[in-house]
């Protein structure tokens, strides 16, 4: 360490070994690879950092428990472990303080932390199973670690997320899906200067009738600003100005003061007679939620599973349309002549696709995404279910740049 840091301990020979090994691995220039092999290094690189990483919030967690830690980091002008790491680094206190916790939490899941250890779970994926964590809980959360765990080692982040969703959808009680809609708040500040700052909680199917809605504009206002003068603006820049946007024209609408996105939602069947029984008797209990079974789906057209207690609430003013899935969540077939998908196609294609990106490895947005022919329309590829996908905007043109 540096002068009036810690002194150097002597049984750090693996982590010199370790550094050896990376002095040697950047001395080598990545342009003399061949891309196959840059690739795998890429792959095999992102699974060490997560190793690494699970070791680092290990030690961070021991050098904080240990017995002697107190006096230590007290002689040294410190109150944690957290804070000596940030100062002889560098790197952001909070983001280290945040690792310690994460390495404290993983001492009483003991297959979690075997998974990151293997290099399974990320920081990330770690973060995510934490904010499962409460003493009604706890429990059924120890129980499900080698569930979770297969679900990391897998799947991809995006699909290990829904189904960390779905576990907790089926281990939260009604009255917490109440809770969370009785949250549902805006708070707005007025600054000395006119200008206002503000935040707001939004229940699930309010955040994704706002998200939608916001996307749209964005995504509306980044094709004006590049067709123009070729510059857009920031994410957060023109987010506030999606936002002003709609509040300002659904004031303008004729007769409301607000417009209202449409929010589309996939119940499976099960889910649904489910609802009608409740319906008749409320002390009917709800039916888990199963990400892999199409009768027991229930979540929003981009995949992210919710609570079926709000679907419940909102099949009050919901349209309804009914679309067939055999049993691997294929939509049956059905085709049409003309060149442009319509509508009911389009839906239920983001539906079989859980409204993703057909490129594995593309986390495009939602409102990025468009149905494309696989045999392009133009080589006789017909406009139907079974020659359709889904793509993102980037992925779709590259497509097309690669056909012409």
């Amino acid at each position: 360490m540096t002068d009036g840091g810690l002194p150097p301990e002597p049984h750090n020979g693996d982590l010199t070994l370790i550094e050896t090994t990376l002095d040697a691995m950047v001395a080598t220039d990545p342009a003399c690879l061949p891309v196959a092999e840059l690739l795998d290094r890429a792959c095999r690189l992102q699974t060490l950092s997560a190793r690494i990483d699970a070791a680092r919030a290990t030690v961070l967690a021991a050098a904080d428990s240990a017995s002697e830690a107190p006096g230590v980091l007290r002689d040294l002008g410190f109150r944690n472990a957290s804070q000596v790491v940030a100062a002889e680094t560098g790197a952001p206190a909070r983001e280290i303080h945040s690792t310690a916790r994460t390495g404290q939490w993983l001492d009483q899941f003991p297959l979690f932390a075997q998974a990151a250890a293997d290099g399974v779970l990320t920081l990330r994926h770690l973060r995510e199973l934490k904010s499962l964590d409460n003493p009604h809980r706890r429990d059924a959360l120890l129980a499900s670690q080698d569930e979770l765990v297969a679900a990391a080692r897998d799947h991809d982040f995006v699909e290990f997320t829904n189904r960390v969703t779905v576990w907790l959808i089926n281990h939260t009680t009604s009255d917490e899906v109440t809770e969370q809609v009785k949250k549902t708040s805006c708070s707005v500040t007025t600054n000395t200067d006119g200008s206002i700052d503000g935040r707001f909680h939004l229940d699930p199917l309010s955040a994704v009738a706002v998200g939608t809605a916001l996307g749209d504009e964005m995504q509306r206002l980044f094709r004006q600003q590049s067709e123009g003068n070729g510059n857009a603006d920031t994410i957060n820049r023109r987010r506030g100005q999606a936002l002003v946007g709609l509040i300002v024209g659904g004031a303008e609408a004729p007769g409301s003061a607000t417009t209202t996105p449409l929010v589309n939602l996939v119940i499976g069947q099960k889910i649904l007679e489910n609802f009608l029984e409740r319906f008749v008797d409320p002390d009917t209990p709800a039916v888990p939620v199963d990400w892999d079974d199409p009768d027991y789906r229930c979540e929003r057209i981009d995949g992210t599973p919710i609570h079926p207690d709000l679907a419940f609430v909102a099949t009050a003013v919901a349209e309804f349309e009914r679309i067939v899935l055999d049993e691997k969540s294929r939509v049956i077939d059905m085709s049409v002549k003309s060149r442009g998908f319509p509508p009911w196609m389009k839906r239920a294609l983001l539906i079989t696709a859980r409204a993703r990106c057909s490129i594995r490895g593309c986390n495009a947005p939602y409102y990025w995404l468009q149905v494309d022919h696989v045999e392009p329309h133009s080589k006789g590829g017909p406009t139907s279910l079974s020659n359709g996908q889904i793509l993102c905007d980037p992925d779709n043109k590259w497509k097309r740049d690669l056909v012409a």
